[in-house]
């Protein structure tokens, strides 16, 4: 925003912070409640005049505070939308490999699809006339896919799915359910977390391990808390396993670090750990080799502070303790699944990271997929058109 030094302009900039403020009536109509919170009032763009029903604008004829809201509405908008078709590779370099009716490769771009959400491009096949629009992702989808992966985004970044909601209505004017976004979350993740388990990972030979609580809800208890284990390389900050457990036992800790090997071949000389008794059952069980070097890795810190130390994965826990502070619980075990692996998956392939230079660790660890321009986007396109290969394979 622009440097605002008038009294109407900062009070209109705190009438829109408040969120839920502005209803849209139609294109150049607007309700905006009052500062108060009593009643509201009507705001109309004629031109370059801004009009409303206050007793502000009616005495001195002026932009009022709640005119300035709405213009810095609008504005935010259309920084976000531009934000947005700039991170969006152009859809014109696409086209389909193969045709999702006969196979063949002989496919040519034949027409365009007037849809509410814009022109898209069709293909055809030369081999079987077949006219169609590849799927995306986002096929049959009734909101605006730029919706939906915002949605997305705003969820992992620890915004309430309420705000979301209140977000969507106010830039999109799509009213949804707090329900929906959660279903979104659900349904891609699912996709994507099935896709980026296709590729092994290059990582380093130092990882750390560390376990957290979780707040679990259960019916008739007060208070029930799981256990969430992380295991993350040093070098490239990939997350390996993510893993929730009701216990910490040598088992417990076994299976994180089981996950953690099926990611990669890398045998690692050094896994740091805290001073948990699992660990060293565990590590013992998992990575002894009486051939390697190093024959059992197992680094078990003495404090906090003498190096080396796991703050690198404590930081790691904090971007998850983010997230849960805005759920404040997880419904079941199921949910407490998910919502490990969909972190994982947020955090590897979507989450730039600040340590390794604004990359991701799924491009450090040498994942090839590429994700350039808008991440969530490109990555639901990916893992959509290997799954329809496959199909059409077996």
């Amino acid at each position: 925003m622009e440097q605002l030094n008038n009294p109407r302009e900062l009070r209109g900039l705190a009438i829109l912070s408040k969120g839920n403020a502005i209803t849209p009536v139609s294109k150049n109509v607007w309700n905006v409640k009052s500062q108060t919170g009593i009643g509201e009032y009507r705001v109309e763009k004629h031109g370059k005049v801004w009009t409303c029903t206050c007793p502000d604008y009616e005495k001195n004829q002026t932009s009022c505070k709640h005119a300035h809201s709405v213009r810095f509405s609008l504005k935010l908008k259309a920084r976000v939308e531009d934000d947005a078709e700039k991170e969006t590779p152009p859809e014109a370099g696409f086209k389909p490999e193969t045709c999702p009716e006969c196979g063949e490769s002989n496919v040519i771009k034949r027409g365009a699809r007037h849809t509410m959400n814009g022109d898209v491009q069709m293909f055809g096949c030369k081999a079987c006339d077949y006219r169609f629009t590849p799927d995306k992702g986002f096929s049959r989808m009734k909101s605006d896919p730029k919706a939906v992966m915002l949605s997305m985004d705003l969820y992992f970044k620890g915004i309430s799915l309420r705000k979301i909601c209140d977000h969507l209505k106010q830039f999109y004017n799509l009213i949804v359910d707090p329900t929906t976004p959660m279903r979104w979350v659900r349904k891609y993740l699912k996709i994507l977390s099935q896709y980026a388990e296709d590729y092994k990972v290059e990582v380093g030979n130092i990882w750390h391990s560390d376990e957290m609580t979780i707040f679990i809800k259960k019916e008739g208890r007060e208070k029930y808390y799981e256990w969430l284990w992380n295991i993350m390389d040093a070098e490239t900050r990939f997350q390996l396993a993510c893993r929730v457990s009701k216990n910490r036992y040598v088992m417990d800790a076994r299976r994180a670090f089981k996950d953690a090997k099926k990611r990669t071949d890398v045998r690692p000389d050094a896994i740091v750990t805290d001073g948990l008794q699992a660990y060293k059952g565990a590590v013992l069980k998992e990575f002894y080799d009486h051939t390697a070097g190093i024959q059992n890795p197992h680094v078990r810190l003495k404090d906090f502070e003498t190096k080396p130390n796991n703050n690198i994965i404590e930081r790691l826990n904090g971007t998850f303790r983010e997230r849960m502070k805005v759920m404040r619980s997880l419904s079941t075990e199921l949910g407490a699944e998910e919502y490990a692996e969909a972190m994982r998956i947020y955090y590897n392939y979507i989450r730039p990271h600040q340590g390794i230079n604004g990359l991701t660790p799924a491009q450090m660890a040498g994942v090839p997929i590429d994700l350039s321009g808008n991440r969530w986007q490109r990555m639901i396109e990916l893992a959509t058109f290997k799954s329809h290969a496959m199909q059409q394979t077996s």
